[in-house]
This record gives structure tokens, sequence and C-alpha cells, in this order.
């Protein structure tokens, strides 16, 4: 008798507020991540959030990290997010890889501190190496969701954000679920996603070279110098 396949990796990543624990429940279709934000405000650990289904094929390990946001984190601060960060990538070395890395941002324009979060998990924490989706969030009012993508795609691939899938989607029902249409076709749009990625091949991250790596680009990462002169 054969053994179940382990299921994919996804590791959710964004600013802190953008909705990432909302994803996970939308995914689950239950309640699994607290989405009250203050109580896990300075949680530098990634929470897993093993998500399991009727089906097993469907299964998937959900990883949420903390948000690497300036400036509500101070330089050691963000230096443990990213340490934490890259002891996920790490031991998931271990348990199949990482299949794919869900980038979850709110409907709007491009900030810094958007740019500075895709740039730490995909260019340098995963080196490009780990598929990225684009999971946007907060569009339960427009008349169609997918309308924002046409908008915005080349200001998002402008600035220098290019995933190889995205979402557009509500995490809402809204007051008196009248939102709810719209949050199940997120949730179908979201769980076709994941089987999509989950049906390739993981990537395992080499992590031998990265202390070499973070020592000769981390200051590309820290606070800009702008005005404070502090040594870093």
């Amino acid at each position: 008798m054969s053994s179940q396949p382990r299921p994919p990796n996804f590791i959710i990543f964004g600013e802190m507020g953008v909705g990432k624990s909302a994803l996970v429940n939308l995914i689950a279709g239950d309640q699994l991540a607290e989405t009250s934000s203050g109580a896990q405000l300075c949680t530098l650990e990634s929470t897993e959030y093993p998500v399991t289904f009727s089906d097993p094929q469907l299964n998937v390990n959900l990883f949420d990290t903390a948000g690497l946001d300036w400036p509500i984190l101070n330089n050691a601060g963000y230096l443990d997010v990213l340490v934490k960060a890259h002891e996920l990538i790490v031991s998931l070395k271990n348990r199949g890889g990482v299949h794919g890395l869900l980038f979850c941002i709110r409907a709007g324009r491009v900030s810094n501190t958007m740019q500075q979060n895709y740039r730490l998990f995909y260019e340098f924490l995963c080196q490009e190496q780990v598929p990225l989706a684009l999971v946007v969030t907060n569009l339960e009012n427009e008349v169609d969701m997918d309308d924002w993508w046409t908008r915005n795609k080349a200001h998002i691939e402008n600035s220098g954000i290019v995933p190889v899938t995205h979402v557009c989607i509500t995490t809402t029902k809204g007051f008196r679920n009248a939102y709810e249409a719209r949050y199940f076709e997120s949730r179908k749009k979201v769980l076709n996603m994941l089987r999509e990625l989950g049906n390739h091949d993981a990537c395992l991250v080499d992590e031998s070279l990265w202390f070499a790596r973070m020592s000769k680009k981390l200051r590309e990462f820290l606070v800009p110098t702008r005005g404070s002169g502090r040594s870093r």
C-alpha cells in the first residue's frame, strides 16, 4: 500500500495588516489563524497551519511569517525576522522543500516596504528559485475583482514585482454576508492556484552561501540612512 505524498509547503509573506491570517482562514475554510493584529504584533516566529481536505491530495502546509515592516521594527528586530525566515526555509528542505511563495498585498499602490518584502523573500532568501504568486486582497468592492490586475499589472511589474501567477480576491464575507459570493469565488481561485503550484517540483534552496550573501547585501535591506546618520 503506497503512502500519501507529502503535502506541498507554501510560505505566506507580506506587510503587517495585509490579511495573511485571513488568507490562511480562506484557504482552510475555517478559523485556523487569529486575525486580531495586536496580539501577534511582536511574534517573530512563523506559524505553521496544516490544511486538510477530504481528498488528501489537496492537503497543504501553510507557513504564515512575520511582517517585515519598517518603522515598526528597528534594525535588530528586522534582522531577527530575516533570520527566522531563513531558518524556516532551511527547515523545509527536510520536509520536501518549498512549492511556492504567496506574496499577500492589499490593493493599492506599490510601497517601498512592499518592494522590500518582495526582494527579501524572493530575491535574497529564496534566490529567485521559488515560484512566487501574488495574492491581492481587499477587492470586495470591485465590480469584477480581476479588473484590478488589468489596471495595475504594468505598475506592479514596473516596480520589479513579477509573479508567475496571481489571484485578485477578498478574504471577507462582509456585514451580513454581503460579499459571500465573492468570498467563495476567491476561495476557489486560491485553491486552484495552490493545486497548480503544488503539482510542480518543490525548490530546495541552497543555504551554504547564505551568510556570505547576507553579509554582502544586508545594507541594502536595512533602513535607508537618509537623515539618520546612525552606524549600522
